[in-house]
């Protein structure tokens, strides 16, 4: 038990730059998702595709081989020697967090334009049909029809997310799993660590779900709210 405990507080000093890797990463590329989707709605024709091709590819690569390309790869451009991103993908800390929003908006830009598309068009002409702002329409008629119809898959995304956080330890990020596998490593005491490190990944996991569901059940109401105002 005391071994457990041993691990346990030293795994847990990873904690800070995992979570740390995992809110940057999910806000980053919920805001660079959010600018795509708009994009591709708004937008359409050949523009369109090559956005929609880019993002495809980017989720067709497996995430470890982007984060290889990006730590090891990139700091060696001339261009990149040369100016001052040199000290940004030299960093393992911001190459991670560059990869997993890249990763993470791609995943997410379709989820939300999903989400949009399946939005009934009756609904929308509804609101219209009161007399209604676009930006009222998309209060009342557009975002809670997204909230409902994207709130599962983009929930399954952000624990994809938090599992995703482990793989920054392939590139030094010495965050849970980083930490976890150096003692592996040093003591060859392959599952106290590994077991530790899972807890608290299901751990954050749980959390990050309840926190979604909290959020959109306050945005529900405060949309219901509204729609019985108008």
């Amino acid at each position: 038990m005391q071994k457990f405990i041993g691990y346990a507080q030293e795994i847990l000093q990873g904690l800070t730059t995992t979570l740390t890797l995992f809110i940057i990463s999910l806000v980053t590329g919920f805001v660079l998702a959010a600018l795509v989707a708009a994009f591709q709605i708004r937008f359409r024709g050949r523009a369109a595709q090559l956005v929609w091709s880019l993002m495809f590819c980017i989720r067709g690569v497996p995430l470890l081989l982007i984060l290889y390309v990006v730590y090891y790869g990139f700091p060696l451009l001339p261009a990149v020697r040369e100016s001052f991103l040199w000290t940004v993908f030299v960093s393992p800390f911001w190459c991670a967090i560059i990869c997993l929003s890249v990763v993470e908006m791609a995943f997410t830009s379709e989820i939300i334009r999903g989400a949009y598309h399946q939005t009934p068009k009756e609904q929308v002409e509804a609101a219209r049909s009161l007399g209604l702002t676009g930006f009222q329409t998309f209060r009342v008629a557009i975002l809670p029809a997204m909230l409902r119809n994207g709130f599962p898959a983009y929930t399954t995304e952000v624990i994809l997310l938090c599992k995703s956080t482990a793989l920054a330890f392939t590139i030094t990020v010495m965050d849970i799993m980083g930490y976890a596998n150096e003692i592996r490593s040093r003591t060859l005491d392959i599952y106290p660590p590994l077991l530790i490190a899972g807890a608290i990944y299901i751990l954050i996991a749980i959390f990050s779900r309840t926190v979604l569901a909290t959020a959109f059940s306050l945005v529900a109401l405060s949309g219901r709210k509204s729609s019985e105002a108008a």
